[in-house]
């Protein structure tokens, strides 16, 4: 079917806006791209137009770091609650997604999550693939972590890993740790990206097959004037690093030092998402720990955050009071990550040729709706 999205607020990339320009899609694909809607020609085959009335139009977003939502979670989900999953997602605008798999899995259950991965590919938002968070990982920096679940790296237990599945993406180790590096030279021979997180690493630890860190400036050594920390290190803008801008994570002043001091190209929204997402305030289990829901904040009963229970979208939002530009949100949210895996020739940018993810917005990044393989998600 052949749709043309009218006078929309089109954010085509990180540096170009058409304020009033317009959308070709034919089935999932962008056909045409119009700078202005008044100067609309040549359209030859009949279409459905649809009026947008100045909202804005974004490539749908992408979160490579989430464990679940409305009390489904990777580490357990069955096949039809993983289509729901996709489903939930693709109603915040989340279009593709890496599920999230914790270290607080054994390796017999890893196995039996590769399985149910290994064809899926999303009955709605987009599933691109596994982020193994786990199980490298430094007892100094658990976050809700069983010590007991974290492990000194293995290189048997990693050829094993991706002997059985197809579809790790990415990994976080702790890259301080004995055996790390000889785990990131596998893992970069696989195309897999290496962040490193869950860490006390310093700059002397890295070597050239690390990509980036995850979730910046949570569970890992802080900034520092003297030791070169990862933190420190992610001013350096040679890696990419995974931000979750809830406001609570990372301060609101931390995430104004980051959107100044951080090449715009280098950040990754990631939601880190928990199973308690989507549900009311209250107590939830989350990776065998009682955790409390109240608002944006999700922390187990002693006090630490049990990942977050927001979208990209919210996050999005966040980062706009800030003063963050569409564009670049468009790259924070999307485009980089799509870069990172490789992914950009088809997805993160309203360009021809590219697929029809999209997300209509009105002006404060309230969703209206989105088009996900070129239909609509909302009525």
């Amino acid at each position: 079917m052949r749709r043309l999205l009218k006078h929309g607020h089109l954010v085509i990339d990180g540096n170009r806006e058409f304020i009033d320009g317009a959308l070709l899609v034919n089935d999932d694909v962008i056909e045409e791209v119009f700078p202005q809607s008044s100067r609309i020609r040549n359209i030859e085959e009949e279409y459905e137009e649809i009026d947008l009335e100045g909202r804005l139009i974004m490539p749908g977003f992408f979160d490579t770091h989430n464990h679940g939502i409305d009390m489904m979670g990777f580490d357990d989900v069955d096949l039809q609650q993983l289509d729901k999953m996709s489903y939930e997602y693709a109603m915040d605008g989340t279009t593709s997604y890496l599920g999230t798999l914790s270290y607080d899995l054994s390796f017999e259950k890893f196995e039996s999550r590769f399985r149910l991965f290994e064809d899926y590919t999303g009955k709605y938002a987009r599933f691109q693939g596994i982020h193994l968070e786990g199980p490298f990982l430094s007892r100094k920096h658990l976050g809700i972590g069983n010590p007991d679940s974290f492990l000194m790296p293995d290189l048997a237990m990693m050829k094993d890993i991706l002997r059985k599945t197809s579809r790790l993406k990415q990994m976080t180790i702790a890259y301080e740790l004995d055996g790390a590096k000889q785990i990131g030279a596998l893992l970069h021979e696989h195309d897999v990206r290496v962040m490193c997180g869950h860490s006390d690493a310093v700059y002397e630890d890295l070597d050239e097959n690390v990509d980036g860190f995850t979730h910046l400036f949570n569970a890992m050594r802080g900034l520092h004037h003297r030791d070169i920390t990862l933190i420190n290190c992610a001013f350096m803008n040679r890696w990419n690093v995974e931000v979750i801008a809830d406001g609570n994570h990372i301060e609101r002043n931390v995430l104004k030092l980051i959107l100044h001091n951080i090449d715009k190209d280098r950040i990754m929204l990631v939601t880190d998402s928990s199973t308690a997402k989507n549900l009311p305030d209250g107590e939830y289990e989350f990776m065998s720990r009682k955790c409390t829901k109240k608002g944006t904040r999700f922390m187990t009963l002693d006090g630490h955050y049990a990942g977050s229970v927001v979208s990209i979208n919210d996050e999005m939002k966040v980062l706009y009071e800030l003063g963050a530009k569409y564009t670049d949100l468009l790259l924070y949210s999307g485009l980089n990550a799509y870069r990172f895996y490789g992914l950009d020739k088809r997805f993160g940018t309203l360009e021809k040729g590219k697929y029809a993810d999209l997300v209509i917005m009105d002006d404060d990044l309230n969703i209206k709706n989105v088009m996900l393989k070129g239909e609509f998600m909302y009525a």
